[in-house]
């Protein structure tokens, strides 16, 4: 638990209930069940009878808000106790408005619209009856940069941004009067290794941490690990068992339970602990009462804080009163999200933006038209590339460049009508001002065959090429040993994506998004680094400068817009702790540790200040300890993972004992509270 949110009222309600409670009652708590189709009155009438036993705790896949109410109600009216129900729910990137997929949404390194856009999802959630959002489910992404290097190992902050992000976005966070659910941080059977060996307890400490600390995440899943990173991470977290530190639901500790009554563990998820099991174990002693106990507590508080058991405890029950979700302003939070998700990896010349010396456009390639490919996980229809431009009144020609196919991932493979399609495509480029050629590519980063020899062929046809891609990961293709002279990664952007990127194209909004992961090297091309984004403006940063405080450091940096266009950037902090890393070798790469986001207009120039304190210095080991040497730090403020400053930094005997005892940092992961900012 968040000591900031100690309820000292939670508590002694708990503390009642558990004393109340029977134990049949208490496995119901853990007990999980299926909502049955509406009309199923048989089914129905089965569930409510459990209802009323007190077999039943949480139930999964509800109809409708109106079947939600109803058996809310049965809990509340015809049980002993009127303990309420939770209703789980997978929320994947959206129920009515898909957002941009999670790699996308960490490109726009831009916490504030990633928890608005979460915020989305929480009234569409709560509009169907749903209280527990079993997500976001965080998984570091892998880096194709080489183990060690200053690009590797970088994205384990921005992802618990992005996470705490999320949680307070879903959990309403922000406004008292908006929708809000549980949110689950999801580490299940995350690969949070480099080499993608599984998981690395020291990476999901931090991560559970930051969960915790910045966003008082409502539970926790680390189930699915094998029995070996079981112990492990019972090892690093430690933490979560000892008093005051966590108090929401935790699912392994629902398989804990399960594996002691025999019971599987691996579908907590959809069945709970088997009701008519954990009875048996309670009554026979095989499953111990203090951790039925402490589970239970868990379920009935986050239900207290979900205002659940006070509506509960009130008559009648009433329903805050909120705005419901419309289509128009969930749209317009998924494009603000989707406006900063796309990154501009190239630009040189400079087609982009396109303008009235850009010429005629001529638009290429199948995903110009396509309303699947960026919807993350294939669910419903986005706006195209091509919807876009006709919205915002862009004259183009388009073609395809490529033979039409009957189903959505059948253009890889090279056809024989595809000659014809590129041959057309090609002579339509050599007459055009500009081409924009969009493509889609796969989890792996290929384009395919027909996609690999259209491209080729319009490199060959046009100097004056625009290649968006459009896909899970980005990719940065080089042809006879040269990059893409301009080079738009849009990525998987949801239901809004066309409109988003044809802003993007046209400059009414500027690239400000930010590679997540390292990308290369490909082929013999060097790739491009962590946190690499270009602008439609140009930014320089200049003056670092570091200073000794009482318990930290202080990094100071100017940024400075030195183009006469507005933009945004992210300065980014990294950091080489002293010391030796849990292997025993020497701490070999610069880790991101903060950064912040910012627009200046065409000239403007602002210092920002970093505060560099204990839990940024020290680490974590893989017993869930803190470790803070004294020694050389080495201090990295960048545009990106290789492209900025670097200062040495001495930390003494002194400094490192006060740095060592000055407490948690009080900042989480993206969150600036803490940052000062001072005008040049």
């Amino acid at each position: 638990m968040n000591p900031a949110h100690f309820d000292p009222e939670c508590e002694r309600l708990v503390a009642d209930l558990l004393a109340y409670m029977t134990p049949a009652e208490k496995a119901g708590q853990l007990a999980m069940a299926q909502a049955p189709a509406p009309e199923n009155r048989e089914a129905c009438d089965v569930l409510v009878e459990e209802i009323q036993q007190g077999r039943v705790g949480c139930i999964h896949s509800i109809a409708d808000r109106e079947q939600a109410d109803f058996l809310q109600n049965i809990a509340r009216d015809e049980t002993r106790l009127g303990i309420p129900l939770l209703f789980p729910a997978h929320l994947g990137q959206g129920i009515d408005t898909i957002l941009p997929s999670p790699l996308a949404a960490a490109a726009s390194w831009d916490c504030d619209s990633v928890e608005a856009a979460e915020a989305v999802q929480a009234q569409e959630a709560e509009a169907r009856g749903i209280n527990w959002a079993l997500g976001p489910k965080i998984g570091i992404a892998v880096t194709s940069a080489p183990v060690g290097s200053q690009s590797s190992g970088s994205a384990i902050h921005l992802a618990a941004s992005m996470a705490v992000a999320r949680i307070r976005g879903l959990q309403g966070a922000s406004s008292i009067n908006q929708a809000h659910l549980l949110a689950q941080l999801d580490l299940s059977g995350a690969t949070t290794r480099e080499d993608g060996r599984g998981a690395d307890p020291v990476t999901l400490l931090r991560l559970v941490r930051a969960a915790i600390i910045g966003g008082n995440v409502a539970s926790l899943n680390l189930a699915d690990f094998s029995a070996l990173e079981r112990l492990e991470l019972a090892k690093a977290l430690r933490m979560l068992n000892a008093p005051g530190t966590y108090d929401g639901i935790m699912l392994s500790q629902w398989g804990e339970i399960a594996r002691a009554i025999g019971a599987e563990d691996t579908e907590i998820l959809l069945e709970g602990v088997p009701f008519n099991d954990l009875v048996e174990g309670m009554a026979k002693g095989t499953v111990g009462m203090d951790i039925v106990n402490d589970a239970v507590a868990r379920v009935l508080g986050a239900k207290f804080r979900h205002g659940l058991l006070r509506a509960a405890l009130s008559a009648p029950m009433t329903r805050p009163a909120r705005a419901l979700p419309t289509p128009v302003h969930n749209r317009e939070a998924a494009l603000a999200l989707a406006r900063r998700c796309a990154v501009l990896l190239r630009n040189d010349p400079a087609l982009l933006p396109l303008g009235i010396d850009s010429g005629e456009l001529l638009l290429v390639g199948p995903a110009v038209a396509d309303r699947q490919a960026p919807m993350p996980e294939g669910a419903g229809v986005a706006a195209s590339v091509l919807d876009g431009l006709e919205q915002l009144g862009i004259p183009h020609r388009y073609v395809p460049g490529l033979a039409l196919r009957e189903g959505k991932h059948a253009r890889g493979g090279l056809i024989a009508a595809d000659s014809m399609a590129i041959g057309m495509a090609n002579e339509a480029a050599k007459r055009a001002g500009t081409v924009v050629l969009v493509l889609e590519n796969d989890e792996r980063g290929m384009f395919g065959e027909a996609q690999d020899q259209l491209l080729a062929a319009l490199v060959n046809a046009t100097s004056r090429l625009v290649v968006v891609n459009i896909g899970p990961c980005p990719v940065d293709p080089w042809l006879a040993g040269k990059p893409l002279a301009s080079h738009l990664h849009a990525g998987q952007l949801g239901v809004m994506s066309g409109h988003a990127i044809a802003e993007l194209l046209v400059g009414e909004f500027a690239p400000c998004g930010k590679l997540p992961i390292a990308i290369g090297p490909v082929g013999k091309s060097p790739g491009l680094p962590f946190g690499h984004g270009l602008n439609y403006a140009d930014f320089a940063l200049t003056n670092l400068a570091i200073e000794r405080g009482r318990d930290r450091l202080h990094a100071f940096v100017e940024l400075r817009n030195v183009s006469v266009r507005e933009g945004t950037e992210v300065v980014q902090l990294y950091l080489r702790r002293s010391g030796t890393s849990d292997g025993g070798e020497r701490e070999s790469r610069l880790e991101l540790v903060d950064f912040q986001r910012l627009s200046l207009r065409g000239g403007q120039v602002e210092t920002l200040v970093f505060d560099i304190g204990r839990e940024e210095l020290g680490r974590y080991t893989k017993d869930g300890s803190f470790l803070f040497e004294e020694g050389m730090a080495e201090i990295f403020v960048g545009l990106s993972s290789e492209r900025g400053m670097l200062a040495n930094v001495e930390i003494e005997a002194d400094l490192a004992r006060a740095i060592a005892h000055s407490g948690v940092h009080p900042a989480a992961p993206g969150d600036r509270s803490d940052l000062r900012r001072r005008r040049a």
